[in-house]
């Protein structure tokens, strides 16, 4: 067998739980992983897709090869075998990254008190992925800000937000609206507190 075939014929093996490790790395936040965490990773995403989908196509490989009468070798790609890979792969990649962001599967360990942790990669992402909504948002320099939460950092060093429909809160409790689509609080904004609110009111909130 050529060492050119047994290259291809390895890569193809691998890349559906690289591509599956992608698509799930593209659309959750995790923990740091190492690389080597990634490649093991990688590999188990290749077992289970292979271990699920082999049956389907009577235990064969995407791709194989033969030797003819005249002694030319030829190989055989499996364009079936390979497309459902490739779907199978994004599949389980969005999926992964569903139980990730929802925290299904750690949330029933929970329930059943097998752990405390969470899918998630900080209480950051925790608290608001849980409950959103609106928000009073209380800085170091002592302003406060009202909104609806749309869009908070991936980073947790980063700490930042974008709240729609916001207002600033005076000292005296009265609101200051933003006539635009919103208010972005950077790192910068040093945030001290979130409160999260049943509906829109100027409450004070509790510190941290």
């Amino acid at each position: 067998m050529p060492e050119k075939f047994e290259a291809l014929s390895i890569f193809l093996i691998l890349l559906p739980g690289f591509t599956a490790a992608y698509v799930t790395q593209s659309l959750a936040v995790r923990r740091e992983q190492t690389e080597l965490d990634k490649v093991i990773e990688a590999l188990l995403c290749s077992a289970f897709l292979f271990l699920v989908i082999w049956p389907f196509f009577r235990f064969s490989l995407p791709l194989s090869w033969s030797i003819s009468t005249d002694g030319q070798f030829h190989t055989h790609a499996n364009y079936p075998f390979l497309l459902t890979l490739f779907v199978a792969a994004v599949g389980l990649g969005v999926a992964f990254a569903a139980n990730i962001n929802h925290d299904w599967g750690l949330g029933f360990l929970r329930r059943i008190k097998v752990t405390e942790r969470t899918a998630r990669s900080a209480v950051w992402h925790d608290v608001f992925q849980e409950n959103g909504g609106w928000v009073q948002v209380a800085m170091k320099d002592g302003k406060r800000a009202l909104g609806w939460v749309r869009y908070y950092s991936d980073d947790v060093e980063e700490r930042s937000l974008f709240l729609e429909d916001a207002s600033w809160i005076d000292e005296e409790g009265n609101e200051r609206h933003i006539d635009g689509p919103g208010l972005f609080l950077t790192k910068d904004s040093e945030i001290e507190s979130v409160m999260f609110l049943k509906f829109r009111t100027t409450s004070e909130p509790t510190a941290l």
